[in-house]
């Protein structure tokens, strides 16, 4: 890799990185107010408060003139699936251990595996369908289904992180046909319409500092939405997503001084099949990359 390409990988990595410190660190507080605050209402800031730096994004882009959209189904149906996973997240957190439910999110690659087969029609041999079966054991351990552990929370996480897998691929999809702002802005402009309509009859009004903590909680989960977009962008997906991996320590490390929890004892055994597997379906893409660049060689 020539030295132009490799600064721009690196500030992918820089970039993926912050955005991780930052969505880890929304998501913790997501759990401490969640005891306090609706899912829907803390959505509402979520979505609400994220247009701010989105709006930045579209003046830059042109104005609003670049907010319509080739794909309009599309985009709606990406929108309904990403408002179900941010719905499912936002009601696990505060009802589960941070690490458990990052732990169980990690699922999501095995996912876009086989949904990236459907929808996108990219060939998957058996190497990584193997990988992808290791991994679904780890989840399924992580869940501990038949023991004392399991509650039905694991399983909204679970359904969550399925969400969070179809929209992502299908913002790969829509990549094709609209720029990244057009996506944002309607994701965020419809999730706080709706997440506000479905909040309103619990609303509970906030006292001072709150405001503080929920406007912090959607400039952060903007501005991290802005950064994890750039940083695909700036680097391959084969360099950045192991670092997603990073996230388990911040949750370790959040939900221990934070909220004093401890990782159930099946997240150990679990986790380290659903890593390894992850890092084993980036290995092949890797491999599949190069043996592409060869083809293309004359």
């Amino acid at each position: 890799m020539s030295d132009a390409p490799r600064q721009t990988a690196l500030h992918g990595i820089y970039f993926k990185l912050s955005a991780l410190v930052l969505f880890c660190t929304m998501d913790a507080m997501v759990k401490g107010l969640g005891g306090t605050y609706g899912s829907f209402q803390l959505m509402v800031f979520r979505s609400g408060v994220a247009l701010l730096p989105v709006a930045v994004l579209i003046w830059h882009a042109g104005g609003l003139k670049v907010l319509r959209s080739n794909r309009p189904g599309l985009q709606a149906l990406r929108v309904a699936i990403g408002f179900g996973s941010m719905f499912g997240f936002f009601y696990a957190f505060p009802r589960m251990p941070l690490v458990d439910a990052y732990a169980i999110s990690f699922s999501a690659p095995l996912f876009m595996v086989a949904l990236s087969v459907l929808i996108l029609g990219e060939p998957v041999g058996w190497r990584r369908w193997t990988a992808v079966g290791v991994g679904f054991a780890g989840v399924l351990i992580m869940l501990d289904p038949w023991g004392i552990e399991f509650h039905a929370v694991s399983l909204i996480i679970l359904a969550a992180t399925f969400c969070y897998s179809l929209s992502t691929v299908m913002v790969r999809l829509l990549s094709r046909h609209d720029p990244d702002v057009v996506t944002l802005f309607w994701f965020a402009i419809v999730g706080t319409a709706i997440s506000l309509a479905c909040a309103i009859p619990d609303w509970i009004w906030p006292p001072a500092m709150d405001w503080v903590w929920l406007l912090t909680l959607g400039l952060l989960g903007g501005f991290a939405q802005i950064l994890i977009t750039r940083a695909w962008r700036l680097a391959p997906a084969a360099v950045l997503a192991p670092f997603d991996y990073v996230s388990i320590v911040l949750a370790v490390a959040f939900g221990y001084l934070w909220f004093k929890e401890e990782p159930s004892w099946t997240v150990w055994y679990g986790l380290p099949l659903v890593m390894g597997s992850g890092l084993y379906i980036l290995h092949r893409e890797r491999v599949r990359a190069r043996e592409r660049k060869k083809s293309l060689i004359p």
